[in-house]
């Protein structure tokens, strides 16, 4: 058997410095009202999935983004976060869907190319929003358990709040926006280091 004589990848500190400013953002909307203007305008799915993907095996565990979602969450609400969690604890779904983004991000490492890593991190934002939007049908008196309450909290959603199709734009644009943001920084500081970088596509051998 033939021994890996490569050296471990660094770990890269600008797509680094992009995930705590992000996990700075998170902390602040949970403690500031003035950060509410966008519901639902977070890169939590992109910090998942597409943060699992940059950074390379032996750096960051993919099963850590979802620890660190939980635990910014924590520090932030405190006895809030355990109280709604007892509560409602369909809540911890969000955290499920994060650590799964992650795992499938972790499977795709060295495979994914710029434009598979950008329709991953669609198609994460898509699942959660689906899934969420489908279990608060279930579990929520407001809305009729029939087909056409299936589609009004896919669509419109309850009334008195934004329309959850805003949620779904919000979080797309997010997701990709901070996806792009850090692939684009990967590919920054590959060049300077003059380590392999991301291509737009790869090929299936």
């Amino acid at each position: 058997m033939k021994s890996d004589s490569r050296a471990p990848a660094p770990l890269l500190w600008v797509p680094l410095l992009l995930v705590l400013l992000a996990l700075g953002l998170k902390w602040m909307k949970l403690n500031s009202d003035g950060m509410s203007l966008l519901p639902n305008f977070s890169p939590w799915m992109a910090l998942a999935f597409t943060g699992t993907l940059v950074f390379p095996r032996g750096t960051i565990p993919w099963w850590a983004w979802p620890l660190m979602l939980v635990g910014i969450d924590f520090a932030a609400m405190g006895g809030q976060f355990l109280a709604m969690g007892a509560g409602h604890p369909e809540v911890y779904l969000m955290y499920v869907l994060y650590g799964v983004a992650a795992w499938a991000a972790n499977q795709m490492r060295g495979q994914a190319g710029i434009l598979q890593t950008l329709l991953g991190a669609t198609a994460c934002s898509l699942v959660f929003y689906v899934v969420t939007n489908v279990l608060s049908w279930w579990t929520m008196h407001e809305y009729s358990k029939s087909l056409e309450g299936l589609v009004q909290a896919l669509t419109t959603g309850l009334p008195g709040f934004p329309p959850t199709w805003v949620f779904l734009r919000n979080s797309l644009l997010s997701d990709l926006g901070f996806s792009a943001l850090l692939l684009i920084a990967f590919n920054a500081e590959a060049k300077v280091r003059s380590a392999p970088t991301l291509r737009w596509a790869t090929v299936a051998a």
